[in-house]
């Protein structure tokens, strides 16, 4: 049986991709109004599972007048406001969440997302009894690096595993299951040295994912629990 599962959060739990393209559009038409943003290129980034930050100098046509606080708060503010009516939790996830706790097997998330919006997508949905508060670790954090940086793992997530599980807590990483849907989420498991699953419904690059060859590959969340109780 799984040590410890990892899950992303947008487009392996929640399909949030409509609620992103709103809240970034709209960050455009209020910093850049008549800026028209590549929508190809936009979705090409969101498809790696780049961050805010780079995803918004990536688009933008001046990158040397590029305000990352300013767009990135613009960003998360509209986000919040409008996210809820776009934003809803994949098929089975409340099963995957109460089975894995009914097993034992300690649940962590670890998104390049804002961890404020991450909460509030649980809570909203009676979620967020599932994973301990601790255990969502996100964009914004002290010592968080974006996956597919390995930071996060060793530096914030492994301490916090410890303040809630206790100091005896080991975590063995090739026996921790990395669940998600992009590239970097893939990367990432193999920079911990974890085994990985890739979420095939997400919004990852299908090509890119398919030639990294995970561990396994899901068309739905029931089937992360068979895997997470076999493994």
């Amino acid at each position: 049986m799984t040590d410890l599962i990892i899950l992303d959060f947008d487009g392996t739990l929640f399909d949030t991709r409509e609620a992103i393209q709103h809240a970034a559009k709209l960050t455009f038409t209020t910093l850049l109004p008549t800026y028209e943003v590549p929508l190809s290129k936009a979705r090409r980034l969101m498809a790696t599972g780049a961050g805010l930050t780079e995803t918004f100098r990536a688009l933008h046509p001046d990158p040397s007048t590029f305000d990352e606080e300013k767009w990135v708060n613009t960003y998360r503010s509209l986000y919040a406001t409008h996210e809820e009516k776009f934003t809803r939790s994949f098929t089975g996830l409340r099963e995957l969440l109460a089975g894995l706790r009914s097993r034992g097997i300690p649940i962590a998330i670890v998104s390049n997302k804002a961890v404020p919006a991450i909460k509030a997508a649980l809570e909203r949905t009676g979620l967020l009894e599932f994973v301990p508060e601790m255990l969502i670790i996100g964009d914004g954090m002290p010592g968080f690096k974006k996956k597919p940086d390995g930071a996060s793992f060793t530096e914030v997530l492994v301490p916090r595993l410890k303040a809630v599980y206790g100091e005896g807590f080991e975590v063995d990483p090739g026996r921790v299951l990395m669940v998600g849907d992009t590239i970097a989420d893939l990367a990432y498991a193999r920079n911990i040295g974890a085994r990985v699953c890739w979420c095939r419904f997400g919004q990852g690059d299908k090509e890119e994912c398919e030639a990294f060859k995970a561990d396994h590959a899901v068309d739905s969340l029931a089937e992360v629990l068979d895997i997470a109780v076999k493994e």
